[in-house]
């Protein structure tokens, strides 16, 4: 008798912890139901409130006393997708963190870098935009990715992260030789003149050389830097539906279609 009752309490303990672990995850993943101030705010005034500083164009910037730019429009689509009215509260970059943790904004969405020390306090939602480094080439060239540059010289900006990158490149003898420029512009305008086999630049700068000269950006980025909206934790209820928003705007491509509309000059 003792046996099948002390098996059927270590079915039921393991079903409990089971049960406590899925509670757990639950909570983690963020169900849509579950309650938070945040969501009983927003639901009240029908208006998610998005903090940006307008001094980082091409993503958000003030034009004759309007807010313009890749944030700005993802921020109105990302309203409409949860029915929602959009306020903006524009704001020094510095002071951004700040307003979200006090409560005067609901949402960070300003060309906001993925920080791992910040996500793991706040919930930080998928990427929406890559900022890193890559590697640029000009179209037709045999170069495919860092194992093709062994001889070859590497143009960067001078002392910016692809100059780092590429200066250990330099060292190992992974390439022949690093250009510094004093600009990515700079650095892009050498590859297209032929003083240089390849640049390693920021993605945005790329994106922008991209619409006016011939170049190859090569994937995936060396230097990983995606762009992020950023709610404070307790905001389990935005998060996920940020999260559901941004899924089918990428699927819809949307996010190609922003980001060739500023991110790419005539």
């Amino acid at each position: 008798m003792g046996e099948p009752q002390e098996k059927h309490g270590d079915l039921l303990r393991l079903f409990l912890s089971f049960l406590l672990l899925i509670l757990l995850w639950a909570a983690w993943i963020l169900p849509p139901w579950l309650d938070d101030e945040v969501r009983r705010r927003i639901e009240s005034t029908r208006t998610v409130r998005v903090g940006l500083d307008p001094a980082y164009p091409p993503f958000e910037n003030e034009v004759e006393g309007q807010l313009v730019g890749y944030d700005v429009e993802l921020a109105r689509a990302l309203g409409e997708r949860l029915h929602l009215q959009v306020e903006f509260v524009p704001m020094g970059y510095d002071s951004l963190y700040d307003a979200l943790i006090s409560g005067q904004i609901d949402v960070i969405l300003s060309s906001y870098p993925y920080n791992p020390e910040l996500c793991r306090h706040e919930r930080c939602t998928r990427p929406y935009f890559q900022a890193g480094q890559m590697l640029i080439v000009r179209v037709g060239s045999p170069i495919a990715g860092p194992r093709d540059l062994a001889g070859r010289s590497v143009g960067v900006e001078w002392g910016g992260p692809g100059d780092v990158l590429v200066h250990r490149w330099e060292q190992s003898g992974q390439i022949g030789s690093r250009q510094a420029l004093m600009s990515p512009q700079e650095a892009l305008e050498a590859l297209v003149a032929g003083q240089v086999d390849a640049v390693v630049v920021d993605r945005l700068s790329a994106l922008t050389f991209a619409g006016r000269e011939k170049i190859s950006i090569l994937e995936p980025p060396l230097q990983e830097e995606p762009f992020v909206a950023v709610v404070a934790r307790a905001a389990v209820w935005l998060h996920h539906r940020l999260e559901q928003g941004l899924y089918w705007l990428e699927r819809e491509g949307f996010l190609d279609e922003l980001e060739e509309r500023w991110c790419r000059s005539p």
